[in-house]
């Protein structure tokens, strides 16, 4: 596995450059500068230290780096001829490494996946392995692409005016020490020296090979265009398969744009939950204890923004780099106090209005549901899990769908207590003024829920969800 990363910071940009004086690495995509992106983007690949080549106003980019936090080491190094190709740079950072390493580009986005599996490639002989995309038609810049033809697994050939191509480079390479002397050869030739030309004189000789980067993607911000591209790629990237349909086509499309705007503030993620918590799931089960049909209605709107806004948060700790254990936990503790609010505050609008024995029989088994699947859900995911949020008792369920015939009857309609779908259906409670029909929902599905809880907990160890 390999664990060092070699990072290009060194060119002008010109092609993004604007009235500003601000180096390409240091401009934000998304919330965050396109050099921090990349760095977290490594750290979360598995990489333990960074070399990043400055040259173009290095003093800017040395100071960022020297004023961040970062998890691992980040060092720099100067390419005085950074005016120069990009394999200059890549020579420039020869006496710092002597181990196998990855290159990256300081304006490229990709999947931390990506690259951990590139990481973990074996050269078999080779001196150097590039990340390619087959995937031609999604390219969106292709006239600027450098376009690589492979055959049986090796490079044939490369450069941004090929026209007989098969596959893109993605600006990711694993490579050897060796790969400095390739570079090296070639400007000995004429003072300068590309990538493409390292890379052509390696596959020659049959020592260049190629990674599929297969389904992910990645991004070239190389122009305010390509910038706008990247940030769309990254929201979209935002969406899980864990998503219900009603956050997968209706909740997600409002959620990220918010988020869009969002990550331009200093609102951190557990600012948004809270803030949300308080401005949606409060006043939705203070209206709904007033028990008539407008502010029951008003209530399940207010329940129904919650669930949407719900996505913010995520979404943007996501984009950020700054996902917590507390973050999560904070998360679902105001989701669940939400419900709560909600719940008893229908239930007390309702008893207003029917105050009789019955209902209060049917009130009382509602609520008493509610506690205790709450209070089980919380007690698994503190002493089975090393997890904050509910998707580790849902990955147990799947789990248990490969043992048992009731499992995978329920998971079936386990969409029932997501709650992207219970608070539309609550929404056409409150269309139809039906309080009540919340009330026997809670009763029957609460209570049934915390008995597969407390069941599924039992088959749960610590640190396996």
């Amino acid at each position: 596995m390999t664990t060092t990363g070699l990072i290009i910071a060194a060119g002008m940009g010109s092609r993004l450059a604007d009235e500003r004086a601000i180096p390409k690495p240091l401009r934000q995509v998304a919330g965050l500068t396109l050099l921090r992106r990349i760095i977290m983007l490594a750290v979360r690949a598995g990489l333990t230290r960074i070399v990043v080549v400055v040259g173009y106003q290095k003093e800017k980019i040395i100071s960022y780096i020297a004023e961040e936090s970062w998890p691992i080491p980040v060092e720099c190094v100067d390419n005085p001829d950074w005016q120069k190709s990009n394999g200059v740079s890549v020579l420039a950072a020869r006496a710092r490494i002597t181990e196998n390493f990855v290159l990256l580009m300081a304006d490229h986005i990709f999947e931390a996946n990506t690259l951990r599996d590139l990481c973990a490639s074996p050269l078999n002989g080779v001196e150097a392995v590039l990340a390619v995309d087959y995937k031609i038609d999604t390219i969106f810049d292709m006239p600027d692409a450098t376009k690589v033809k492979a055959h049986n697994g090796k490079i044939t050939e490369i450069g941004k005016e090929l026209t007989d191509y098969n596959c893109i480079d993605t600006g990711m390479f694993l490579m050897t020490p060796g790969v400095f002397e390739a570079l090296e050869h070639a400007r000995t030739l004429s003072g300068d020296c590309s990538l493409s030309e390292g890379i052509r004189a390696l596959a020659k000789v049959g020592r260049m090979a190629i990674f599929d980067i297969g389904k992910n993607y990645w991004q070239d911000v190389d122009t305010p265009a390509g910038r706008k591209q990247a940030e769309a790629v990254l929201l979209r990237s935002c969406r899980k398969d864990t998503d219900g349909f009603v956050s997968r086509h209706f909740n997600r499309y409002i959620s990220l744009a918010i988020s869009k705007h969002v990550l331009k503030t200093s609102l951190t993620p557990n600012q948004m939950t809270v803030l949300f918590f308080l401005t949606t799931g409060i006043p939705a089960a203070w209206l709904a204890m007033k028990g008539d049909y407008w502010t029951f209605f008003w209530a399940t709107v207010l329940f129904q923004l919650g669930s949407i806004l719900d996505g913010v948060d995520g979404e943007v700790a996501r984009l950020k780099f700054s996902n917590s254990k507390f973050g999560q936990w904070l998360d679902t503790a105001c989701d669940n106090a939400s419900y709560l609010l909600f719940f008893v505050g229908t239930a007390i609008g309702i008893y207003h209005l029917q105050p009789d024995f019955p209902m209060r029989l049917l009130i009382g088994a509602a609520l008493f549901g509610l506690f205790t699947v709450l209070g089980c859900a919380f007690y698994v995911l503190s002493r089975k899990t090393d997890s904050g949020t509910m998707l580790a008792i849902s990955e147990a369920l799947q789990r248990r769908t490969k043992t048992s015939l009731f499992y995978k009857v329920l998971a079936k309609f386990q969409f029932i207590i997501r709650r992207d779908f219970f608070a539309v259906l609550f929404l056409l409670f409150g269309i139809l003024g039906k309080p009540l029909w919340v009330i026997i929902g809670l009763a029957l599905v609460a209570n049934m829920g915390w008995l597969v809880i407390l069941d599924l907990g039992r088959g749960m160890q610590k640190n396996k969800v």
